[in-house]
């Protein structure tokens, strides 16, 4: 198409992002004419994955503070790299040979999105690897040595009584949590839930469980993975995470409980989602965005006129994307309440050694994972931990001999390089892994925003992915939801479609 100028779509979708492509996805055999667009040059939006050289570029636009980008979930970008690569001792591997994660996010077995892509018959363009192991990290003590210790977090009951730090009434008392865990939505439990859920996870393993021993809060935080200190983290907020990570181990193996997506998170399946889009006679357009917009009730035939970065004119019938990708003088957002402390500060960093002790067989006979979790302790209770993401060459985000840390906190950034290097350190290798190149950056949270707040029927605002490591079924509901809307309520057949006749899904 030379020129989008005076053209008409049923639904115009901005922003490239997940929730977006899903969307797409759902509509593509719907019949409807459909233009996706995104102001940036690469598809993804904000869970895009970047080759190195597209990294560079990257924190050249958003290395500012969040003023200087208003539109743009990430700020106060930048890159380093370490002495040895400097000095060409150590070398990266050629930009195309990394593909990493804005955003990375584990998927757990029981998520509702697996389901949908197996429905929608994009799974066959999809490869999903094991996350196996969690792991703790104690920081050092002050006053004494730098020492950093790697724990395995248990992952069953035979585990937790050959776990060699606790002792045996505290193993008692875990495994009389874990029960609890287990049946804390059955009716047999729900008043003792009401009961417990106001109180920090550390305070009722020792008023209601009897579990005193430190040793034991750490891993169960991992299992959480709170953004807030451990004194914050309430019952109400660990234990149906917990549940959930003990649910899902044994869907797709032995000994894992969560996947990622191969070739770079969840940036992968928005551009199999995409294409799935294009095939169904979806127009994409990368670089356009959408600067202005007419209110429903002031066009034609209840149209919605929209004029996009490019100064070509449009009609759509809906429009839909998350709120940073709408223009205001449509979707009339509300104010953005969210609390800058709620903003995650994250890196990536390219590790000169595969850490291979990090990625055990899931089970005797089981996988080899591609993805681990490390819970580092920064400085005691009162500070939140930074949970560090860790991602091997099988995951198709680095070259082999080396891997990718994607840690995040809420909090101080200068604590996300000390949690690195007590990670390195734990690791026991000599000589100690580096780190070869960094990238740093704030990634902001948005406050939630009522699908109603737009003044046009027409408008649809899709929730963001929030800035957290879990995928969350939200994400899923809210682009159902959207489906609904566009397709009728008695629309049937969300994400559920048949074989293309005569295609390979496997192409």
């Amino acid at each position: 198409m030379d020129s989008l100028d005076n053209t008409s779509w049923d639904v115009i979708i901005t922003g490239t992002g997940l929730p977006q492509s899903l969307l797409a996805l759902s509509l593509s055999r719907s019949g409807k004419q459909i233009l996706h667009i995104d102001r940036n040059d690469y598809y993804g939006g904000d869970e895009a994955a970047l080759a190195l050289s597209e990294a560079e570029q990257w924190v050249k636009k958003h290395g500012g503070d969040a003023s200087e980008n208003a539109d743009s979930a990430y700020s106060h970008a930048t890159i380093s790299l370490s002495d040895a690569q400097e000095e060409g001792a150590k070398k990266l591997g050629f930009s195309r040979a990394y593909s990493l994660a804005l955003a990375p996010h584990l998927v757990y077995a029981r998520s509702n999105l697996l389901p949908a892509v197996v429905s929608s018959r994009t799974h066959s363009q999809l490869e999903f690897q094991a996350i196996g192991s969690w792991f703790t990290v104690t920081a050092p003590l002050d006053g004494l040595p730098s020492w950093s210790r790697l724990t395995r977090v248990p992952s069953g009951r035979e585990d937790v009584f050959r776990d060699d730090s606790l002792d045996l009434r505290s193993k008692r008392s875990l495994m009389k949590f874990l029960r609890f865990v287990a049946s804390y939505d059955e009716e047999s439990e729900q008043q003792r839930m009401v009961e417990l859920k106001g109180l920090p996870l550390s305070v009722a393993l020792k008023q209601h469980f009897g579990l005193k021993s430190a040793a034991a809060v750490g891993p169960l935080l991992a299992l959480a993975l709170p953004t807030v200190s451990e004194i914050e983290t309430t019952m109400e907020f660990a234990v149906p995470r917990i549940a959930r990570h003990l649910r899902s181990i044994g869907m797709f193996g032995p000994g894992f409980s969560a996947v990622l997506p191969k070739w770079g998170g969840l940036a992968e399946i928005a551009q199999v989602a995409c294409r799935a889009c294009a095939v169904g006679g979806g127009v994409y357009v990368l670089g356009q965005g959408i600067k202005n917009a007419i209110r429903a009730e002031d066009a034609e035939d209840s149209k919605l006129r929209l004029e996009l970065t490019g100064g070509e004119e449009v009609t759509a019938r809906w429009l839909v994307g998350c709120p940073r990708d709408l223009p205001a003088t449509i979707s009339k957002p509300i104010p953005n309440q969210a609390d800058p402390a709620e903003d995650i500060m994250k890196s990536i960093s390219i590790v000169s050694s595969p850490l291979t002790s990090l990625f055990p067989p899931t089970a005797e006979g089981g996988v080899i994972p591609a993805g681990a979790v490390v819970w580092v302790e920064v400085a005691g209770s009162s500070s939140p931990s930074v949970r560090i993401l860790v991602h091997s060459s099988e995951s198709g985000e680095c070259p082999a001999g080396q891997c990718v840390l994607y840690a995040s906190l809420r909090g101080d950034p200068s604590y996300l390089d000390t949690a690195v290097q007590n990670l390195l350190e734990s690791m026991g290798e000599q000589p100690k892994p580096e780190v070869l190149w960094q990238m740093q950056y704030q990634h902001h949270a948005e406050a939630e925003q009522p699908q109603n707040t737009t003044s046009s029927g027409h408008v649809f605002t899709l929730q963001p992915l929030s800035t957290g490591i879990v995928l969350e079924d939200d994400v899923l509901k809210d682009v159902e939801e959207a489906w609904r809307k566009i397709m009728g309520n008695g629309a049937e057949g969300f994400m559920k479609f048949e074989s293309r006749e005569g295609v390979d899904e496997d192409e």
